[in-house]
């Protein structure tokens, strides 16, 4: 088949993004941030059994494995499969250490006045992005249980991680397109396999699944694959064709409430991570190739969706412990099994937005230009990147 004709059979793309990673704005992208941010809030605040918090986190996850890979990829594509690893790095210290740095010193004064207590490991684990793995840890050995309010960041720790090892190994590995095809399908693969293994073969537990960097990091490699395979030839974008309609938005919406509904703990443990990150795949292609969703992207863009989900950084730092002082003061015990009352919850709710308006504004905002200089997008053309 010639690419002429491959070019013919495209996905009809919304015309909201280009094919070719270019690094620039991604509509929709701040939007999905907002939704997932209010599902893991709303989760938090007392609706656990009602709204699925670890599903906003796994969303969170695709999309930031989409954008940095679009933003590598875009790199690559003008400097011949070479990216700058230094640039990269210093950019992602800036974006998220300071708010980081912030909100630990910030959160253990506030928390100071209730008794609670922070040992030197849990500020390293923090600090230094291994608080996933630290906490397994203590799980697996029966230590003393945590008292501070920082064990939400065990999803930063595997961002983190994220950051850290795919932009080398698609310098080193994924200098093609094929290559980083391979790179990343491989990684999907090994990570499903080892999932399931460490479940089934060496019996690991919920915590080992759930939070480690090694189980996760298949959420953010569909991420992944989903933006190098837009950048692709006509071709391979011809094949992409083929799962765009709004049955397989049907199909992967049914499947991710499956993966919700369906209690049985091994397949919990194992095929649902799997089954929402294709899922998610499905739905974010369609979003941008099927003109009947059009719509939803101007909904994502709507202005106060777009200020939530750049927020929504800070709002996730600051909300657990923001809930635990609420809980503390009205129920006497962070840790009862009591609900908020609805007062209490609007409360606790307006306060992480206040933490996070400002974290964003005082420490966030005013960096942008600092990243700017070493190569990052100006705030006007990011997704909150």
């Amino acid at each position: 088949m010639s690419d002429t004709q491959s070019t013919r059979q495209e996905p009809s793309f919304t015309g909201a993004i280009p094919f070719k990673a270019d690094g620039g704005y991604m509509p929709g992208l701040d939007g999905l941030r907002a939704i997932s941010i209010l599902i893991v809030v709303i989760a938090h605040v007392g609706f656990e059994n009602l709204i699925p918090g670890g599903l906003g986190v796994t969303v969170f996850f695709f999309v930031s494995g989409f954008l940095i890979t679009r933003i590598l990829v875009a790199e690559q594509n003008q400097h011949a499969g070479a990216i700058n690893l230094p640039g990269f790095y210093l950019r992602r210290f800036l974006r998220l250490a300071p708010a980081l740095l912030v909100f630990l010193l910030g959160s253990w004064l506030m928390l100071l006045p209730f008794g609670v207590k922070v040992d030197a490991g849990h500020v390293a684990a923090a600090l230094f992005y291994f608080i996933n793995y630290y906490d397994v840890v203590r799980e697996w050995f029966g230590w003393s249980e945590r008292t501070i309010p920082w064990g939400h960041l065990w999803s930063l720790a595997v961002e983190e991680h994220f950051y850290l090892l795919f932009p080398a190994a698609l310098a080193l590995f994924g200098k093609t397109h094929q290559a980083r095809v391979r790179l990343i399908v491989t990684s999907i693969v090994v990570c499903a396999l080892w999932r399931a293994y460490a479940v089934m073969g060496l019996g690991l537990p919920h915590e080992h699944t759930y939070y480690t960097t090694d189980s996760r990091l298949e959420n953010i490699a569909w991420g992944c694959l989903l933006a190098i395979l837009l950048d692709g030839a006509p071709r391979t974008r011809a094949r992409l064709a083929w799962l765009v309609g709004w049955h397989w938005v049907v199909l992967a919406l049914g499947a991710i409430l499956a993966t919700l509904v369906y209690r049985d703990e091994v397949f919990r443990e194992t095929l649902r991570y799997s089954i929402q990150g294709a899922a998610l795949f499905l739905l974010v292609l369609n979003l941008y190739a099927l003109r009947s969703l059009r719509f939803s992207i101007d909904l994502l863009e709507l202005k106060p969706m777009r200020w939530i989900g750049r927020l929504s950084y800070s709002l996730y730092l600051w909300h657990v412990p923001i809930i635990w002082i609420v809980r503390q003061v009205m129920l006497g015990d962070a840790n009862s099994l009591e609900r908020l009352s609805p007062i209490g919850m609007v409360i606790a709710v307006a306060l992480s937005f206040a933490c996070a308006c400002a974290s964003y504004y005082a420490v966030e905002r005013p960096l942008f230009g600092l990243r700017k200089r070493f190569g990052g997008k100006p705030v006007e053309t990011l997704a909150a990147a």
